[in-house]
């Protein structure tokens, strides 16, 4: 029972860091995108208002 727990513990700490990752890559991915349409001068909220 105790290998049981420590390997299911063991999986859950690497899925809790893969979650953490993903979501800081989203984070910075969305970061990086906003400041590169910053430079080309790209307005998204005209965009987004334009189209409703």
């Amino acid at each position: 029972m105790s290998a049981f727990l420590s390997s299911f513990v063991s999986y859950l700490i690497k899925m809790i860091i893969l979650v953490a990752l993903g979501i800081c890559g989203g984070f910075i991915g969305i970061k990086l995108r906003k400041s590169s349409d910053k430079k080309k001068g790209i307005d998204t909220l005209a965009e987004s208002s334009s189209e409703e």
